[in-house]
């Protein structure tokens, strides 16, 4: 089936060859190959010198690096590009409305197939999986609602529509007005222009993409990236990919955050901003003894 072939990266990675055995494909994938990665044998990670846009909007070669303990998630993040470009191509190509609704029908009947089968498979990486599939679904969804109002893989967000979007463990409440406030403190933001509760409604709301009021860091693209990976113990499904998809943090310049500029600043900015992240880590340590048990 056309679709399948579409979404030929899951079905091999859920019913043909396996997760572990896609883990196993590090060194040798011909994905990260063909987006330009060379495998550094003796550091075991790809690297590839990029262009991205600086904090003074210049631009910029930096080295980004994939390890073994990103490499799915990437791959999954390359993928859904590859998966959504590829669709709107077949979309186009279809002259009447009957056969776009055909071919999306025929994409969401195979996403239920792929969302049952990882519901019902225990593996480390399940969750990020699935979570990658309901990126595509609720894109999908929200970009094609006037051809396809409605389909049964729709059920699979409304699941997901009475928890937030990042998956947060059971904090308090002012876990994340004390999290607010250092923020500010660290000039991470500016308070004046993002005010607490559009602060808290970001990390708690099922829907942020949706949100009017973005947070805007003050704080160049390392410090912001090292702000937000700190974050990462205190959700289920907060990561890179996750980051990007809520469209709800904002660089210095007002753009949304990619994963790639995460990647990019963490990777490039190791050795800078010691002071700024020493503050960062201190202000987390103490939300982490305080708030995760």
């Amino acid at each position: 089936m056309q679709n399948k072939q579409l979404l030929s990266f899951y079905y091999d990675l859920l019913f043909t060859y396996g997760i572990a055995s896609i883990r196993d494909s590090f060194i040798g994938n011909e994905t990260i190959k063909n987006k330009g990665y060379s495998f550094i044998q003796e550091h075991d990670y790809h690297m590839k010198d990029e262009m991205v846009e600086d904090d003074d909007l210049m631009p910029t070669f930096v080295t980004d690096i994939i390890k073994r303990e990103d490499f799915l998630n990437r791959l999954m993040q390359f993928e859904n590009s590859s998966i959504n470009s590829e669709l709107e191509t077949q979309l186009n190509s279809k002259g009447l409305k009957k056969e776009k609704l055909n071919l999306l029908n025929q994409f969401f009947d195979d996403l239920k197939v792929l969302l049952k089968r990882i519901d019902n498979i225990e593996d480390r990486d399940s969750e990020a999986i699935r979570t990658s599939l309901l990126e595509i679904t609720s894109k999908v969804k929200q970009r094609y609602q006037l051809i396809v109002s409605n389909h049964d893989v729709f059920k699979y967000l409304v699941k997901d529509s009475d928890i937030t979007f990042f998956k947060n463990k059971n904090l308090k409440y002012s876990f994340y007005q004390e999290l607010y406030e250092l923020a500010y403190s660290l000039y991470l933001i500016d308070d004046i222009e993002i005010e607490e509760s559009h602060f808290v409604e970001a990390f708690i709301s099922p829907k942020p993409s949706t949100l009017i009021n973005k947070i805007r860091f003050s704080a160049n693209n390392m410090i912001a990236s090292y702000f937000l990976e700190s974050l990462k113990p205190f959700f289920n499904g907060f990561n890179h990919i996750t980051i990007e998809a809520s469209e709800i943090f904002l660089n210095k310049q007002g753009k949304v955050l990619k994963s790639t500029d995460i990647y990019a600043s963490l990777s490039r900015g190791k050795n800078k901003y010691l002071n700024e992240k020493k503050k960062i880590d201190s202000g987390i340590s103490e939300l982490k003894k305080k708030h995760l048990k």
